[in-house]
């Protein structure tokens, strides 16, 4: 008899955890991208501002942004996510990464389900997200948990020009009925492990 599938267990990252979360940016940049971007390329872009220490400090520090963590069992970190303010009442989702190993089993559309139900929590009117157009997989990602392709724009990687495809999603809607629906959703799957 095999034992019940669990969904992944989630809780907001922290700063203890901003090394894993490079880490596991990294491994998702080399296993993801590595037939359409140069590995120079992929080196300079890992060692640029978007993935440096510092940047991923400030995002789980900074109120206005949500970061959280995922994993199958105690402790550990398989998957993380982080989310940035943008303009007119919107968040961008920023960052998505999943280890390989623990790829397929739920944590990627746990972090983005969980993430919809907090930012809706705090009144957000969409949600942003890009990923570059020749990342297949990625694309059809967002597509199955409820993002809409919006745009493809040109987006320099080093030396090299790619397609950044941007994809929306609507996560406000009746603020009452959204802001219970919401709390008895993460208080029912995540209990007091997760919080905005």
């Amino acid at each position: 008899m095999t034992a019940p599938h669990r969904a992944p267990r989630i809780r907001p990252a922290t700063t203890a955890d901003v090394p894993r979360m490079k880490e596991l940016g990294v491994l998702g940049w080399e296993t993801t991208y590595h037939t359409f971007v140069s590995p120079a390329n992929r080196a300079m872009y890992l060692a640029g501002p978007f993935w440096s220490l510092d940047r991923l400090m400030t995002i789980v520090s900074d109120q206005a942004c949500l970061a959280l963590v995922a994993g199958n069992r105690p402790g550990q970190v398989a998957g993380f996510l982080t989310i940035e303010p943008v303009e007119d009442g919107g968040v961008e989702l920023t960052r998505l990464y999943v280890d390989p190993a623990a790829r397929g089993g739920g944590i990627g559309v746990t972090l983005v389900e969980a993430s919809i139900v907090l930012v809706r929590l705090r009144h957000a009117r969409t949600m942003l997200v890009n990923v570059f157009a020749d990342n297949h997989a990625g694309r059809r990602f967002y597509e199955r948990v409820g993002f809409t392709f919006t745009r493809l724009e040109p987006c320099a990687i080093g030396d090299q020009i790619v397609g950044d495809a941007w994809y929306e999603r609507e996560v406000s809607g009746d603020r009452y009925h959204d802001t219970i629906e919401s709390w008895a959703i993460v208080h029912a799957r995540y209990g007091h492990n997760c919080r905005s």
